[in-house]
């Protein structure tokens, strides 16, 4: 692992476990085995370094959630994206962690915000076909992509809290609700 991942890695387990207040820079470069200058180097500020968190976090998801199914039907889409995004925070809790916490944070500046829509930019179209296509509500699509993140979210934080095993039928009951909600 490279250094500036490492960095990117300690730093979002102790700033999911610690808090933002409670995680110095200082204790950053300690935990990481580098020194301030370099961590200094990749991220000016604890804030760069949370908003850069959050892109790398994004752009891993997106490459799990986003494989080839562009020809396939829109609810087929729909399926794996929404599998493909419990499976990537199940099997990635610190990464689920962070992202449950910072999401929402006013410390994401709206370029991070902005980057990291744009990486869902295959969901996207997805859902503007769908609803082109009348197979999808017309609902904004912020207000859409806030719903369904809200329900896969919820659901993910009681699989991983309460260590349920996620089962088939767990996962397709949650891909009908989410989908069965979306749908015309």
């Amino acid at each position: 692992m490279e250094k500036r991942e490492m960095i990117i890695h300690t730093a979002m387990k102790l700033l999911t476990d610690n808090g933002v207040q409670a995680t110095p820079m200082s204790a950053i470069a300690k935990a990481a085995d580098t020194g301030m200058g370099t961590i200094y180097n990749y991220f000016p500020t604890k804030e760069d370094l949370i908003n850069e968190i959050y892109l790398y976090i994004k752009r891993e998801q997106f490459k799990t959630l986003m494989l080839p199914v562009s020809e396939e039907s829109i609810k087929k889409r729909f399926d794996h994206f929404y599998r493909s995004m419990i499976f990537y925070y199940t099997n990635n809790p610190l990464q689920f962690r962070f992202m449950d916490q910072f999401q929402s944070s006013p410390i994401l500046t709206a370029r991070t915000k902005k980057e990291g829509t744009e990486t869902a930019g295959m969901f996207i179209s997805m859902i503007e076909k769908g609803q082109n296509e009348g197979i999808f509500k017309p609902i904004p699509f912020n207000e859409l992509a806030h719903f369904l993140t809200g329900g896969v979210f919820g659901f993910i934080r009681w699989v991983l809290n309460e260590n349920t095993p996620l089962t088939r039928e767990l996962l397709d009951n949650q891909i009908r609700l989410a989908w069965d909600t979306v749908k015309q």
